[in-house]
This record gives C-alpha cells, sequence and structure tokens, in this order.
C-alpha cells in the first residue's frame, strides 16, 4: 500500500501523462484513486481510534480532578474541624508525639467593603482589547477598517 506521499508523486506523474496525451490513462487513474480512498479510509479509522481514546483520557481528567477536588475539601474540613476543637478548648498550641498543632495569625488581608468610595488613582487601567467580533460584522457588511482584512482557510472534514 502506498503512503500519501507516494499517492500525491503518482498523481503529479498521471497528471503529467495526461498533459502529454497518454494513453489507459484512466485505467491508472481509477486504480490511484481506489489506493488514496483506501488510504484516507484508513487513516480516518487511526484518526477515530485516537480521538475516542483522548475522549476517554478528558473524561479520566476530570474524573481525577473531582477526586483530587473532593480530597481537598476534606482536608480542610479536617483542618476546620482541628481549629475549632483548639478554639473551644482556649489551646493555641499542643504538642503531640508526631506534630505540633498551632494556631496563629495569618498575614493581613485587604476586604473591600465598597469599591466606589475608593479613590481612582488605586485602580490600574486596563489595557484595551479588539472587539474582532464587531470589526468582522463591519467587514462583512461591506466597511472597511484599517489594519484588518477576513481570512479563510480550509480544513479536512471527516464524517
Amino acid at each position: 500500500m502506498a503512503t500519501l506521499y507516494e499517492l500525491q508523486g503518482m498523481y503529479a506523474q498521471l497528471q503529467q501523462l495526461i498533459e502529454d496525451g497518454g494513453e489507459g490513462l484512466e485505467d491508472t487513474l481509477e486504480s490511484v484513486e481506489g489506493a488514496l480512498e483506501e488510504k484516507l479510509e484508513s487513516y480516518a479509522m487511526v484518526i477515530r481510534n485516537i480521538e475516542s481514546d483522548v475522549d476517554g483520557l478528558k473524561a479520566e481528567e476530570k474524573r481525577l480532578a473531582d477526586r483530587r477536588k473532593s480530597m481537598e475539601n476534606g482536608i480542610k474540613r479536617m483542618k476546620t474541624a482541628m481549629q475549632d476543637a483548639m478554639s473551644s478548648t482556649g489551646e493555641r498550641k499542643i504538642k503531640g508525639e508526631k506534630f505540633t498543632f498551632t494556631i496563629q495569625k495569618n498575614p493581613p488581608s485587604l476586604k473591600v467593603l465598597d469599591e466606589s468610595v475608593i479613590p481612582s488613582e488605586f485602580f490600574i487601567p486596563a489595557a484595551p482589547s479588539l472587539d474582532k467580533k464587531a470589526v468582522m460584522e463591519l467587514l462583512k457588511s461591506g466597511q472597511e477598517v484599517a489594519g484588518t482584512q477576513i481570512t479563510q482557510g480550509e480544513s479536512l472534514r471527516i464524517r
């Protein structure tokens, strides 16, 4: 079975023979077309298999992420329960055989109560971003927008 590259070379040779007016090219063309069709079918089957593997991996990633999140939440609940137990007894430090448990203050953090009364000097201006959807609508309606153009590529669809 020929590779796609070999088939492309065959097509180039066939085109040259057709341009030169050779006979019997139809039979040769049909055999190459069949070979290309068979090669594309094989490639499509491989692609489908890989796509199903990718879908399985995505599902496994989600399952593992959900499990990790559940475990992290369990750790958070256990730490909260431990801290609550220490706080309710007034203990700030307990030394065990393997671990030492201490309740300590966290670093200071900012809590915003009302953003509207904060002076504007504390706000960072956002960089402007291009509204591509609006530009595309203008270009489609026939208007020009400097520095832009509509492009349209091609891609293979397998059904």
